[in-house]
């Protein structure tokens, strides 16, 4: 069958991993055409595009839109495409600007004329441009919405400024480890980032290229690959994905069937065997996007307008509450709740375990959020802010089967249809 062709692919260990890499559905490109005063050049954006297909009759895909974390790079996750074929769920990552191929959008590009940037929250309001646009040239109407640590930022503006590309049926979106503010978190490592000049935040992306590329090509980036510089940058690099991963640590109670363990024990011995490859890739093409992303997250009280039109997280959840309140018709069906779920880790060095999550959550209470949005959180034993995407983990995979619906059937009623 045609579906069964589409969801063909090298998704087990083989001797040629960097071949896998150069699949084309994990580096595609679309270009937004000039658009007035606005955008008076086009503007290029490259995302990968993998997971179940059905080419037969598209509108039935359950479709996920990923934010990735600083390192915002659409090659991250692609070696979960066996996962998300298993569970039936298409996954679309775009390249935020800067990343990849995607045209930058900073601070130091005066050259452009419509890039005449003076403010990271440009990133967002570019960000609100481009995710519509990419979802109308692929055909799809819904998506569900996750995201890991700094993605959060992107994720929740699309909730919020994009709220009707979400399922009007089950409209979902899941936060891994979401990006706290130091001043929130009170962690040590991310206050002494937030006190480096932001002139100097904006040269992150170049001493993270010459470190990957001329000190420590294999080192682990959570452990400090640029250890030594200052510690502001020891404490940025933790930000970084690790070029190592970490065995997962799983409660007996939790563990699953012996052949579905070994299934994941398959996919998740490809997720590491392909990791030192990956981000080879990922550092092969452009990551200017790191600088201006670091500069947004450590946003400085003169700059409450770099997440967009909400300060933090508390005026965030109004803001959305009231938008819940007041969606139009064909937004949402009748008794469709928001759903958000955040899945934090049990060690974390850069948001914390205490204070930052718990003032997090404490943002999504009941008050705050009203009868329009559910909410849940979930703590994940034995992972770090790093590694708990991994596939020793089950949390993406916990996400895949809520985005494909009960028991991960890709044919079980409507998706993409309104």
């Amino acid at each position: 069958m045609a579906s069964h062709e589409a969801n063909r692919g090298n998704t087990t260990p083989g001797p040629d991993l960097a071949g896998f890499l150069d699949d084309a559905r994990f580096s595609q490109t679309f270009t937004l055409p000039p658009s007035g005063p606005g955008r008076p050049h086009p503007f290029r954006v490259t995302y990968s595009d993998y997971g179940h297909r059905d080419p037969e009759d598209p509108s039935r895909e359950r479709v996920l839109l990923f934010c990735g974390p600083l390192m915002g790079s659409r090659l991250l996750h692609v070696a979960k495409d066996a996962l998300a074929k298993k569970h039936g769920v298409r996954v679309i990552h775009p390249d935020r600007p800067g990343f990849g191929g995607t045209t930058p959008v900073s601070a130091a590009d005066r050259v452009r004329v419509w890039l005449e940037i003076v403010s990271a929250a440009d990133r967002v309001r570019v960000w609100l441009e481009i995710v519509p646009a990419l979802l109308r040239h692929l055909g799809i109407r819904h998506v569900s919405v996750a995201s890991h640590s700094a993605g959060a930022i992107y994720a929740l503006n699309t909730l919020l400024h994009l709220r009707h590309i979400l399922s009007p049926a089950r409209p979902y979106a899941a936060l891994i480890t979401p990006w706290v503010h130091p001043s929130r978190s009170g962690v040590l490592l991310m206050t002494a980032a937030s006190g480096l000049p932001e002139a100097v935040l904006g040269k992150f992306h170049a001493l993270a290229l010459f470190s990957q590329r001329n000190i420590a090509p294999v080192a682990g980036f959570s452990s400090g690959i640029l250890s030594g510089l200052t510690p502001g940058f020891d404490a940025v690099s933790k930000l970084l994905p690790s070029l190592h991963t970490s065995p997962a640590v799983v409660e007996e109670s939790e563990r699953p069937p012996v052949a579905v363990v070994s299934e994941n024990a398959r996919m998740a011995a490809f997720e590491e065997a392909v990791w030192k490859q990956l981000i080879g890739k990922v550092f092969a093409e452009s990551v200017q996007g790191l600088s201006e992303d670091l500069i947004l997250l450590l946003k400085r009280a003169a700059h409450p307008e770099y997440w967009g039109s909400w300060k933090d997280y508390d005026e965030f959840v109004a803001l959305l509450a009231e938008g819940e309140r007041n969606l139009g018709a064909g937004v949402v069906s009748d008794g469709a709740r928001l759903e958000v779920e955040v899945f934090w880790a049990a060690e974390d060095n850069l948001i914390g375990t205490g204070d930052g999550p718990k003032w997090f959550i404490d943002c999504w209470g009941a008050g705050r959020r009203g009868d329009g949005i559910d909410f849940a959180s979930h703590m994940v034993p034995g992972a770090d802010h790093d590694g708990i995407v991994e596939l020793g983990f089950d949390v993406m995979e916990r996400i895949f089967r809520r985005v494909a619906g009960s028991g991960g059937d890709a044919h079980s009623g409507s998706a993409n249809v309104a």
